[in-house]
């Protein structure tokens, strides 16, 4: 038998009831095991001894399987790292912005042409994540950062080498674009992969935070350098500098999480196709963490499984136009547009402060820098602040429903409302928001004090980073499978509008005032979102669950 226990029944001296003794054989259980232990008839041979059949351990029901191995100290180191690389996109962009006046200079050139590169920089930086983060999804994490961080690091320092060439410019930034623009979209995957659900928001607030942290001291540091120096090179070699530092922390601190490569992070390396060699497992995957040689024993079934991702997942090369699947879903395109619309307001806000401080106000251009930094306390502490709150929401919908939360495997997203977790609240946010917008251009058009536009924008970025980060994560809670890409969905979609909207700044401004400028914008976006919020609250579950079904359908033929 699997394992025996023998009750026997031996009557007392002082009394007739007897004492039970029990020993259970071959198997060790645990109070969990001991709880399903079944009773027979007593045995023919002897009637005072009752046989209890203890199951094996293979017989009980497995635990669920672990959702990520790694600890809540490693993923605040992780969350070090991705802020670190985070920056390179919007540091690098905003950065350049002072420099355009000693740039005409240094390369003989007119303030069209050196917009040109702002325009090749900003469109490059549209669709780069749109190639890397698919890639990132089959081919892994670590191998894809590290690469568009050689590549920006090497352009930055060509950038700084360089000195009279306006091609060599344009084409140097289209690179330097090329290699800094993944690293959001390439982050988000790297969080749902190592995070559950009712987690997420804690990670992506820090993390996320240093994207916007980028826009607002990029020109800061971008234009105290260029004041100090006179130049526009120790900008560039300041970049150099950070591209290093970040290429080595990424080299040496972070470890593969791609899903489809590791697993939960304990997958066996050694049976990933291509990948036999140690040195290059260590290149493309880095270092393995939380799994001793003891826990493999102890888990054996697991890292089973977890080869078997590496076996049947073969390094392949994805298609780069998946997100544009991805952009076609009823929901995911609401979504998109909910998450774009604000970070495009907010660059809007960010690409007219420099002629409000100094020609409304009369700044100087090192005032004018410091005009970023409200802005920028004011995203910094709500990401954090959003990242706590919507853990806090995620719980709370989950309590309603009736649900509990799963922090070991996570939650079957397919039943949980969780729609209804991220956008609640949200409307409440949404009223403020509208209100500092709007004002915000009719007190630069009053010349009220200027503490009051920089109050007003420090409300806009804080309530604007609540929407950026709660529809983002939105975002890679219905896409599971392929995040990056969904990410980079999202880059196409937010920089699109950043575009465009920069394009019509100055006619605009310079036909209605910025006053009413602002309150068309307030219009537009404003308007436009509250009535996709309404609209994904009323009929996103059910879109949702038209999308997985037929997701299903197409996997299925």
């Amino acid at each position: 038998m699997p394992g025996t226990s023998v009750l026997e029944n031996k009557p007392s001296k002082s009394s007739e009831s007897g004492t039970l003794r029990s020993k259970c054989e071959e198997n060790k259980r645990s109070d969990h095991e001991i709880s399903t232990l079944r009773a027979v008839a007593p045995t023919s041979s002897n009637p005072d001894i009752i046989e209890v059949v203890c199951p094996r351990t293979d017989e009980l029901s497995s635990p669920p399987a672990i959702y990520t191995i790694f600890s809540r100290r490693q993923k605040h180191l992780l969350s070090a790292v991705l802020a670190l690389g985070c920056l390179a996109s919007t540091l690098t962009a905003t950065t350049y912005l002072p420099l355009l006046p000693l740039l005409q200079t240094q390369y003989h050139s007119s303030a069209q042409a050196i917009n040109l590169t702002l325009t090749f920089y900003i469109i490059i930086q549209s669709v780069t994540p749109a190639l890397f983060a698919p890639l990132s999804d089959t081919l892994g994490r670590r191998p894809i950062l590290l690469l568009t961080f050689l590549i920006y690091t090497v352009a930055t320092l060509a950038l700084a080498l360089t000195k009279h060439r306006y091609t060599s410019l344009l084409i140097l930034r289209g690179v330097q674009a090329l290699g800094a623009s993944a690293s959001v979209a390439i982050a988000y995957g790297v969080i749902a992969d190592v995070c559950v659900p009712s987690a997420r928001g804690s990670m992506i607030g820090p993390v996320m935070s240093a994207t916007n942290l980028g826009t607002c001291v990029g020109p800061v540091v971008g234009g105290l350098i260029a004041w100090r120096s006179g130049g526009v090179k120790w900008v560039f070699w300041a970049l150099v500098v950070y591209g290093v530092v970040t290429f080595a922390a990424l080299g040496l601190l972070l470890p593969e999480t791609s899903r489809s490569m590791v697993g939960n992070g304990s997958a066996g390396r050694e049976n990933i196709v291509g990948l036999r060699n140690r040195a290059v497992q260590w290149i493309w995957l880095g270092f393995q963490w939380g799994v001793e040689k003891q826990d493999a024993v102890q888990n054996a079934d697991k890292l089973r499984e977890g080869d078997e991702v590496g076996r049947t997942r073969r390094l392949r090369m994805p298609n780069p136009l998946e997100f544009l699947k991805i952009m076609l879903w009823k929901d995911t395109s609401l979504i998109l547009w909910l998450g774009g619309c604000n970070y495009a307001a907010w660059y809007w806000i960010q690409a007219s402060i420099p002629s409000i401080y100094k020609y409304v106000y009369g700044w100087n251009e090192l005032e004018v820098g410091l005009a970023y930094l409200p802005g920028a306390i004011g995203v910094i502490v709500a990401g954090i602040l959003n990242g706590k709150l919507m853990d806090f929401k995620y719980k709370l919908t989950a309590r309603e429903a009736g649900l509990s939360v799963n922090k070991v495997s996570g939650d079957d997203l397919s039943t949980f409302p969780i729609v209804k977790a991220r956008t609640r609240g949200l409307l409440c946010f949404w009223i403020v928001y509208n209100m500092a917008l709007c004002g915000l251009g009719w007190v630069v058009q009053s010349r009220v004090h200027p503490s009051a536009p920089l109050v007003l924008q420090a409300i806009v970025g804080s309530v604007g980073t609540f929407f950026f980060f709660s529809f983002n994560t939105l975002l890679i809670d219905t896409h599971p499978d392929c995040p990056g890409t969904a990410a980079a969905a999202s880059s196409i979609m937010r920089c699109g509008l950043a575009a465009a909207g920069t394009a019509v700044l100055h006619p605009l401004v310079v036909a209605i005032g910025r006053g009413w400028y602002f309150t068309l914008l307030t219009i537009l976006v404003g308007g436009g979102q509250g009535a996709g919020i309404w609209i994904l609250q009323r009929w996103g579950k059910e879109w949702g669950q038209q999308r997985r079904e037929k997701q299903q359908q197409n996997t299925a033929t």
